[in-house]
């Protein structure tokens, strides 16, 4: 290997605060530029931010300085997208991964999409946006289906203990906690609302298959607490909210050909209703041959290999490597707004090193 990327990343929370570290020590990476949100992060070196040796690299919210460095790709993760500003740095010749709320774009406001794609082609680079589910999980699916000589449908299950994310703030945003007056609920595909992605990630899988999906639909279920809980960082009172199931559903040829859910619960036991799957990712395709396939994440067997120290930290820091990974790949691609379906098969490159 001869060739380094220039990176700039942008924000340092859950997510992009685990991509630094791991944009610092990649040997296909250079960190050039670091965007930080917040005023105390702001003039401190990246390497201190990052819990590394200093690097040189002084944290700054100056947008303009940063679009002008000559940097290959911004790693772009804040808490909300900005479109305008992915934009301007598409154009100003700045290839952008996201893990942000888009995958294919086919649910984003009219047009937006398609000024998306002209200003990557205006240059000269490309924008992709990934994740772990939606995004990484998604294309795997599509993958598996590659065994497969017919195929009737593709499920993806992910069921998640989530007490391991302690942030109120989160989980009352997504109606955690209040009173389950409705077990069931349509989720419409408004680009208002949270959660694009997910419905973008139907068309993902469905344009592996190459299949037009006719129509798709979304449905949110909650599950009451049977008693009270208090998990000592939130309390969800008897009655509450403290799991949610989120189905997407994408149609074609008459019957359901994806299926995608997102099972998240504070209980494994004090639950109504209480839903069976095992933890992890379950993947269902139904097909010749049938194929199932179950993803667990965990912490590793060796403490000393991981600054994490739960399940959900390792599941974000997951959600950081796969838009991390790709970004020498993503810079060598074709200009245009590209799905993560559209990169060649690969793996961590560059991550065995000697101890």
């Amino acid at each position: 290997m001869t060739e380094k990327y220039r990176v700039v990343q942008w924000a340092t929370g859950n997510i992009g605060g685990r991509a630094l570290p791991a944009i610092i020590d990649h040997p296909a990476l250079e960190l050039v530029g670091l965007y930080a949100h917040s005023k105390d992060k702001v003039g401190e070196d990246a390497g201190i931010l990052a819990g590394t040796a200093a690097t040189g690299v002084i944290a700054t919210d100056d947008i303009d300085r940063l679009i002008e460095l000559a940097a290959d790709c911004i790693c772009y993760m804040p808490a909300h997208i900005d479109f305008e500003l992915v934009q301007r740095m598409l154009r100003s010749g700045r290839n952008v991964v996201t893990t942000c709320d888009v995958l294919t774009g086919t649910h984003l406001p009219p047009g937006l999409a398609e000024a998306l794609d002209a200003a990557a082609h205006s240059g000269g680079v490309t924008f992709m946006g990934t994740g772990s589910e939606p995004g990484f999980m998604n294309v795997l699916c599509g993958f598996l289906t590659g065994m497969c000589r017919r195929v009737e449908s593709v499920s993806l299950i992910e069921t998640l203990d989530c007490n391991g994310y302690r942030v109120p703030a989160a989980w009352e945003g997504m109606g955690f906690g209040v009173v389950a007056d409705e077990l069931r609920v349509p989720i419409p595909p408004s680009p208002e609302l949270p959660g694009l992605a997910y419905f973008d990630a139907l068309d993902l899988v469905a344009g592996m298959l190459e299949v037009q999906l006719e129509c798709k639909e979304a449905y949110l279920e909650r599950a009451a607490a049977t008693r009270d809980l208090d998990l000592g960082w939130m309390q969800f009172p008897q009655g509450s909210v403290a799991g949610q199931r989120r189905v997407y559903r994408g149609y074609a040829h008459d019957r359901m050909v994806v299926e995608l859910s997102q099972c998240w619960t504070m209980s494994y036991d004090a639950l109504e209703p209480q839903w069976s799957e095992p933890e992890g990712f379950h993947i269902t395709i139904e097909g010749e041959p049938r194929v199932e396939a179950t993803i667990r994440f965990g912490l590793p067997s060796d403490p000393a290999l991981s600054k994490e120290t739960d399940v959900m930290g390792v599941l974000l820091l997951g959600t950081a490597m796969a838009a991390v990974n790709v970004i020498p790949s993503v810079c060598r691609a074709p200009s245009g707004f590209i799905t993560p379906a559209a990169l060649p098969v690969s793996g961590a490159r560059f991550a065995v090193a000697g101890r």
